[in-house]
């Protein structure tokens, strides 16, 4: 077949595919479907752009701006690439478009300036769009200066709460240095009297819960919280941990009506640690234009500085189970006034010290009838990680508060086994009737808060029914 034969061919079959489109348009049922498939795809696509987001947040960080500007440096690049390749195609494609059915089109096999212009020119592009990045990386991700003051926020992930740590110093320090060893539990203060059993302590990034203290030897879980155990010198500060969650009842998801809040300043920079006590999480704050994994095992760090006050709704922005969706928080930016009077008022008085020694081998005396092991049953509370969602002294904050529960104990066995709602189900082989037994004990030992956090409805019902 030659050039010609080819070419009529091809202008056949193309005459035929365009008289079967006009004869289907004379039709009423083609002219129907055609004016209905164009306004189905009209009103997609328009109802796409009226909920969409078409540009980036406004940001409320240092770093968020500094990330907006990039963003629409490479915008502006980008659509600068895409107007001149596509105004180039049109007018390659009229200024050489073939004016008769025997005309072959000129063939060229290469041009060498053209060949370097689309050589060199992206090279340029992405050589400027690496410079400027790095810098503006280095910029986000750079710690306060030395003499700044910071605010430093544990931030804790697990299936499916947030909890929101801080510290404040003890008044002691390390009187010799621990490896990053966990199985080396026993710790030297030089001033023990100043720890009381199931403090949270922090030294550095690590959180460490005390269990026992004999003599001035202080005995601690390591690395809880969902932090990892690194070494410390002889000399470094103690810092007294609370949990400084707060909760609003906003309703932002059904059956999760407690948002957890985390509470920062305006103006400050803020160190977040964030970690993870079991899968993968991640820190996201659309308002920042960042975000940042919780890795198990690994404890990340973001640093931001908010200029704009006010609530940012956030979530976990890594699929994380069942209930990753309920998994929502509120960044909470207080001028630093309001922000220090809060802090004040949440960190509270540090506990009155206790004489002489405590925890060890030793179990706690109980009243004769008493279910459960109080002593045994406040330990299994923070390792099952209950005060995530109940807080330290089942106060209540993503979850309902439980202090000095009215509900009965079977009652509470079936709300570990078959949850109401969005709390995670305990079976028999991760914690057994009995230690749930201590836990109720311990938790009908506690004082219930003055005011308690809203309580999810079935719950609510469930306690203003007695069981």
């Amino acid at each position: 077949m030659n050039l010609h034969e080819y070419r009529t061919e091809i202008g056949s079959e193309r005459s035929g595919r365009m008289r079967a489109y006009v004869r289907l348009w004379r039709t009423r049922i083609g002219r129907l479907s055609l004016i209905m498939g164009v306004a189905a795809l009209a009103l997609l696509a328009f109802s796409g752009l009226a909920n969409a987001q078409v540009a980036l947040p406004e940001a409320v960080t240092e770093q968020g701006d500094s990330i907006r500007a990039l963003y629409f440096v490479v915008l502006a690049i980008g659509v600068i690439v895409f107007v001149i390749v596509e105004a180039m195609i049109i007018w390659v494609v009229f200024r050489y478009k073939r004016k008769s059915d025997d005309e072959l089109p000129t063939q060229v096999a290469h041009n060498t300036t053209a060949e370097i212009l689309w050589t060199g020119i992206p090279l340029v592009i992405v050589v400027v769009l690496f410079v400027v990045s790095f810098f503006v990386l280095q910029d986000i991700q750079a710690a306060a200066d030395e003499d700044e003051d910071v605010t430093i926020v544990d931030v804790q992930g697990r299936q499916w709460a947030w909890a929101f740590n801080y510290g404040v110093p003890l008044g002691t320090e390390l009187a010799e240095g621990i490896s990053p060893d966990p199985a080396e539990t026993e710790i030297h203060l030089k001033d023990p009297s100043l720890v009381v059993p199931f403090m949270t302590i922090k030294i550095g990034i690590e959180h460490m819960r005390v269990v026992a203290r004999t003599g001035d030897v202080v005995t601690v879980d390591r690395a809880v919280n969902g932090t990892v155990p690194i070494r410390h010198a002889a000399g470094s500060p103690i810092e007294r941990v609370f949990n400084g969650t707060d909760t609003v009842a906003e309703g932002r998801l059904q059956a999760a009506d407690n948002t957890p809040i985390v509470t920062v300043p305006v103006g400050q920079m803020i160190r977040f640690n964030i970690a993870s006590a079991d899968v993968l999480h991640a820190f996201y704050t659309p308002q920042f234009l960042t975000k940042l994994d919780a890795v198990p095992g690994r404890v990340q760090t973001l640093w931001v500085r908010i200029t704009d006050a006010g609530d940012f709704m956030s979530q976990c922005a890594e699929f994380c189970g069942r209930d990753h969706a309920r998994m929502i928080y509120t960044v909470r930016a207080l001028p630093e006034g309001e922000y220090n009077s809060w802090f004040e008022e949440k960190a509270g008085e540090a506990p009155a010290p206790i004489e002489g020694d405590f925890g060890g081998e030793e179990e706690a005396e109980q009243e004769e009838g008493a279910v459960g092991n109080a002593a045994n049953g406040q330990s299994l509370f923070f390792e099952m990680g209950c005060n995530v969602c109940h807080g330290d002294r089942g106060e209540g904050l993503v979850g309902p508060t439980i202090a000095m529960t009215v509900v009965p104990l079977d009652r509470v066995i079936t709300q570990y086994r078959e949850p109401l709602e969005a709390m995670t189900a305990f079976p028999p082989d991760q914690v057994s009737d009995e230690e749930i037994a201590d836990i109720y004990a311990w938790l009908q030992t506690v004082p219930r808060p003055p005011d308690a956090d809203v309580i999810p409805s079935k719950l609510a019902a469930l306690i203003e029914a007695g069981g």
